[in-house]
């Protein structure tokens, strides 16, 4: 393991000061000012302090994608990962919490499935059909208490949980029985929180059970409270004196307030966006480039996938790469139409777009693991694949509670997995073949494992209506696209490039209505939220610039009334900063 000198090689007077703080901490990090690189050289800092201990330096993150990243940025340091675990909070209840210890719950002790959003989001809707309850396409179908009531009772029936139930459960182990918490905290030397803005409050109540236990863990929270776009999903931005109280320690607070990313123009436009002020300014190389900045209210959306083609043309001509381009929008189902439209127009140019994959993710599903496995590059990283299939045994051992013997290893699925590859020029006969295999490697009768054949029954139903519905091909090579590394021009929603950075980005459909959705705008309860929502969505989405921004208020687009969509009103009230 490198030494101290060389995790902290190379970081600003300000990140380094976060690393080696001895205090728990509080980071406010502005765009571009190396939060990542800092949570990941922290993390490696703490764990090689005790190189030896078996105790774990723990970073919890919003997204798969996120954690992949410090994986992967400590992996090119050559840290050795044996006392690290980097994933989302989800992942870390079920590792820590939920498999370990679901014994003691009547309700999992049993054996469980975990359920997607999409399963979820059809169970409502059926009992709520059911029940007479009419709802439009956004409606909450859990907002009535006799679907959740409905819902509730056939997932116990059923021995499934969701998302929301594996924080319920945590929170209600750690709760009923302490000397849960008293096991994991003696097991933690570390604890790195990211993107705190976005933590709900069972995640700080579980977090804190831990930490109050044994308070020489080490914490740290990172994030942007200008950043919290997910306040709809419970997300709170809490400050100091509240973790103060809940945590019942002191924090520090620290910050990151330089800029690496962007041009100072770039900076001061999505300055006027912040809702708590930072004194963020650009400390980047191109700090005095000029750059574009451009707002366009008249185009019809009848021309602005060629408007937006003419953009990346000239962009990639001037001798920007593709993978530097991004085009964004406030939702997905607009971006669909977008990046076939741009398919047809620019056929030479790469596009990282949005794509229908048969195989939906869903990385707590078994058999999306095995199909990851399958589908994903045979040359990809060998110690990535074998978490993947130790993964996919501890679903199978801890949450289905099928009885698999320890003689099986990661590498007897993996080459199970390998067997089957490309055996057909049908992914799913090969899919198909793979499930048969494994489970015939683990002497698993399927037909014997209600829980088990259910999920298989569903995952490939599944498969069948998306297939179906968006007119897939099941060709190997095709569903194999899905699990490749992509490059291009990337084309997202703003929340899903939350943390990227791009030299040029593009956005369209900046609307109100759409920019938040009309729920901020119509619910009488949310409508003091609307103006915060806004400048928080457009905060995020200026920042991932550094020094191209081209923003769309398109005209034409119409609602179901027949009343047309108006230019954002935030980007208006700065028309000064947009010339």
């Amino acid at each position: 393991m490198p030494d101290f000198l060389d995790i902290l090689r190379g970081l600003s007077f300000e990140q380094e000061a976060a690393c080696k703080a001895p205090e728990n901490v509080l980071l406010t990090a502005c765009p571009g000012s190396g939060k990542t690189r800092t949570l990941t050289r922290r993390l490696a800092y703490q764990a090689a302090q005790e190189p030896s201990s078996k105790r774990w330096n723990i970073a919890i993150t919003y997204t798969n994608r996120a954690a992949d990243e410090i994986t992967s940025r400590l992996d090119d340091m050559g840290i050795a990962l044996t006392n690290i675990w980097t994933g989302t909070i989800h992942q870390f209840c079920m590792q820590f919490i939920i498999r370990p210890y679901a014994m003691y719950s009547g309700r999992l002790s049993k054996g469980y499935t975990i359920i997607d959003e999409y399963t979820k989001k059809e169970y409502g809707r059926s009992f709520a059909k059911e029940l007479g309850i009419s709802l439009n396409y956004y409606d909450d179908p859990f907002q009535y208490s006799t679907v959740v009531k409905e819902y509730e009772a056939l997932l116990a029936a059923n021995k499934e949980i969701d998302f929301e139930m594996i924080l319920r459960f945590s929170e209600d182990l750690s709760s009923r029985c302490p000397f849960i918490c008293a096991n994991i905290a003696s097991l933690i030397n570390s604890i790195l929180i990211d993107e705190f803005q976005d933590t709900n409050e069972l995640q700080y109540s579980i977090l804190a059970k831990i930490y109050k236990v044994n308070k020489s863990i080490s914490l740290m929270f990172v994030g942007d409270v200008n950043q919290a776009i997910y306040g709809s999903l419970g997300g709170v931005a809490k400050c100091k004196t509240e973790l103060d109280a809940l945590y019942e320690t002191i924090f520090k607070e620290m910050s990151l307030t330089g800029c690496y990313r962007s041009t100072e123009r770039v900076v001061n436009l999505y300055s006027n966006f912040e809702v708590s002020k930072t004194g963020v300014c650009s400390v980047a190389e191109i700090k005095d480039v000029t750059g574009t900045i451009n707002y366009c209210k008249s185009v019809s959306k009848e021309y602005l996938t060629a408007e937006i083609a003419a953009i990346i043309s000239s962009e990639l001509a001037s001798g920007t790469k593709s993978e530097e381009i991004c085009v964004l929008a406030p939702q997905w189902p607009m971006l669909f139409n977008l990046s076939r439209d741009l398919h047809s127009r620019l056929p030479d140019v790469l596009l990282d777009a949005p794509d229908i994959s048969p195989i939906k993710y869903d990385p707590l599903n078994p058999l999306f693991l095995l199909a990851k496995l399958l589908f994903m590059p045979s040359g990809e990283n060998v110690s990535v694949r074998k978490r993947i299939a130790t993964e996919f045994i501890s679903i199978v051992r801890d949450d289905l509670k099928i009885v698999v013997s320890d003689r099986i290893q990661n590498y007897d699925i993996l080459s199970a997995v390998n067997y089957c590859r490309a055996m057909d020029n049908d992914g799913i006969v090969c899919l198909k073949a793979v499930i048969e295999r494994v489970f015939g490697l683990l002497r698993i009768d399927v037909n014997k494992e209600k829980a088990l054949s259910g999920l298989i029954e569903c995952f490939f139903a599944k498969i069948d209506s998306r297939v179906m519905q968006y007119s897939l091909s099941t060709d190997y090579n095709s569903i194999s696209k899905y699990f490749r590394d992509k490059r291009g021009v990337v084309i997202s929603s703003i929340h899903g490039v939350k943390g990227e950075e791009y030299t040029t980005v593009i956005a369209v459909c900046l609307l109100n209505g759409y920019l938040p959705h009309w729920d901020y705008i119509m619910k009488p309860e949310k409508r003091h939220l609307r103006k915060i929502e806004t400048s928080k969505l457009l905060y995020v989405l200026c920042s991932r610039a550094k020094q191209n921004l081209y923003l769309f208020s398109e005209t034409g687009r119409k609602t179901n009334r027949g009343s047309e969509y108006t230019s954002t009103d935030e980007l208006s009230l700065i028309a000064h900063a947009l010339s």
